[in-house]
């Protein structure tokens, strides 16, 4: 959700005029990069730290990251090609491909700038052969024929072939032009404590679809300065999620009330849909995630949206509670968020055969354990941000066959949307005999 809050585009990226603040960009470009690469960090999280320095410089790295997983597969191919034998360290390869990205996607900055910048960088931070290392494949590269036609993104294959198979020529097109189009953010108003009039002049508008349920306002804001001045998420007014967040929970039709459980709950934002789905009913609504960092967040986000919830550090696999014990339960389970693909350009980087088998065996773990925690006649609501079958109605079928006494009551699936991201909800209702 925070792309659309540093990502300034092509057009809009400010001009960089000291060197400090330049190599300190690449720096944090680079180190960024690198962690998503090692596999400890999404493009998410990245944003996320960003978001939480103080460094001017933030915005510009924001962009550039955006930038590099646009063309990913564009600029990787080019340092294979122009580096000896296809071999590059992974600390000068992240500095080479970054260096790239702003010589070739980015007007705050000249080429030639860009390549002097990464060039003094690595000659103080890695000496003398490295820096020399980076000047050439650099000019190497901007001199080739190779740039001379740049294609406007750049997307996995293997997952392209995998969507054309899936979804047909026609559907996968229209998904793929979506791809890291990074629109404006989307926002949730909660109650009626926000005027329309208020709305319009701050320049949100809202966002309308036969496809989203009525129950939930979802807007989306052209001014993001102006919207975050308003303080609207400290007063617990808004909260900034995709309408596609909506899906899942709409498949309660309303019906949300007694003891129910968020089972991978952080960073909130479904937690807080329940309690407001709730309303007026009784309510025992329980929070749990994994990660003492993620709760400590979720708690957070619950106190400054005014949602009274027990908070619990336990895995969704492995989880603490008492068999048959909740009414309702929400698996909002990790996913390949191959869903997510208009803000989140890394997503489709990250999928591969063998970690969706990984996660597969996690869903259908996470679902098997929560499945005890059901009461009879409670319900058991599986949602993803992906539209991978496998993670979606194959893991729903493969469920129930283990599980009969659960039936599938109603399921339903986002496709990537110009006003909405993907995602994937079924309910399963747990028989009371």
């Amino acid at each position: 959700m925070f792309y659309a809050l540093f990502y300034r585009g092509k057009k809009g990226c400010m001009m960089i005029k000291r060197n400090s603040v330049s190599e300190k960009i690449l720096e944090r470009g680079a180190e960024s990069l690198k962690d998503w690469e090692s596999g400890n960090a999404t493009l998410d999280d990245c944003l996320e730290q960003l978001r939480n320095e103080n460094g001017c410089e933030k915005s510009a790295v924001a962009s550039l990251l955006f930038e590099y997983f646009r063309h990913k597969g564009f600029i990787d191919s080019l340092i294979r090609k122009h580096a000896r034998r296809g071999n590059v360290k992974p600390e000068m390869r992240v500095i080479v491909a970054c260096t790239l990205t702003q010589a070739l996607f980015q007007t705050g900055i000249v080429p030639q700038s860009a390549v002097n910048i990464a060039v003094d960088y690595v000659k103080r931070r890695y000496g003398h052969g490295p820096g020399a290392f980076v000047n050439a494949i650099m000019r190497s590269i901007l001199s080739s024929r190779d740039v001379k036609n740049v294609p406007a993104v750049s997307f996995p294959e293997a997952l392209r072939e995998k969507w054309l198979k899936q979804f047909g020529r026609e559907t996968t097109a229209q998904i793929l032009s979506f791809y890291a189009s990074n629109p404006p953010p989307a926002f949730r108003v909660r109650g009626e404590g926000i005027p329309e009039s208020t709305l319009a002049e701050l320049k949100c508008s809202r966002i309308v679809s036969d496809e989203l349920p009525s129950v939930f306002r979802f807007y989306q804001t052209a001014d993001t300065g102006a919207f975050f001045r308003q303080n609207w998420l400290e007063k617990g007014l808004v909260y900034v999620q995709d309408p596609a967040t909506s899906l899942a929970l709409s498949l309660l039709e309303g019906e949300v009330s007694g003891r129910v459980l968020d089972a991978c709950a952080a960073p909130g934002g479904k937690t807080i849909m329940l309690s407001d789905l709730a309303g007026e009913r009784d309510l025992k609504l329980t929070a749990a995630d994994r990660s003492p960092q993620r709760l400590r967040q979720l708690s957070v986000n619950l106190k400054r949206a005014g949602v009274r919830a027990r908070t619990v550090q336990a895995s969704a696999q492995e989880n603490p509670f008492s068999r048959e014990s909740f009414d309702l339960i929400l698996a909002d389970v990790p996913c390949s968020n191959s869903g997510v693909i208009r803000r989140r350009p890394d997503a489709p980087w990250r999928y591969q055969g063998k970690r969706i088998a990984e996660l597969t065996l996690l869903q259908a773990d996470i679902l098997n354990s929560l499945s005890g925690l059901v009461r009879p006649g409670g319900r058991l609501l599986y949602s993803t941000c992906s539209i991978e079958p496998e993670e979606n109605a194959q893991q729903v079928e493969n469920f129930l066959a283990l599980h009969p006494e659960f039936t599938l009551k109603r399921q339903a699936l986002f496709l990537p949307s110009e006003i909405h991201d993907g995602a994937f909800g079924a309910l399963l209702v747990k028989h009371t005999g």
